[in-house]
């Protein structure tokens, strides 16, 4: 028989190093991270698999284009901005079953193309962005 008597201690875990060293590497992660500014960033549409053919169209093409610098055409006619609703509208009187094809280029300035959208959609017309496939 022993006169001495052993106790269990339980393991203990220090969790305060752990805490030390985590922040550190936070604080370089946070250091060395590149932040890109979202407004300088070049981004170019990619192309569609899934793109229209000429022929997939059933009903009568308007064709509303958007170049690089944002100018606006109606079937290749050039129009102010605050007369594409009008316009669209009465293209939709005259033609039955028309859709408007929004084409704009890669280029073009995203608010462009949405303004573009919107004014179609206001004109009740069902609209349909063209990209091009691969």
């Amino acid at each position: 028989m022993s006169l001495i008597v052993r106790r269990n201690k339980s393991p203990v875990i220090n969790v305060i190093p752990l805490i030390d060293v985590m922040v550190v590497l936070i604080i370089f992660l946070l250091l060395t991270t590149h932040f890109d500014d979202p407004k300088s960033m070049n981004i170019t549409p990619p192309s569609a698999e899934s793109a229209a053919k000429a022929g997939d169209v059933e009903t009568t093409p308007i064709v509303l284009a958007v170049d690089k610098t944002g100018a606006l055409f109606i079937n290749a006619a050039p129009i102010a901005r605050d007369a594409v609703e009008g316009e669209l509208r009465a293209f939709a009187k005259r033609a039955k079953n028309a859709t408007v094809l929004v084409v704009a280029d890669e280029a073009a300035p995203t608010k462009d193309t949405v303004f573009a959208l919107d004014r179609a959609r206001l004109a009740d017309l069902p609209t349909r962005l063209v990209t091009r496939g691969k």
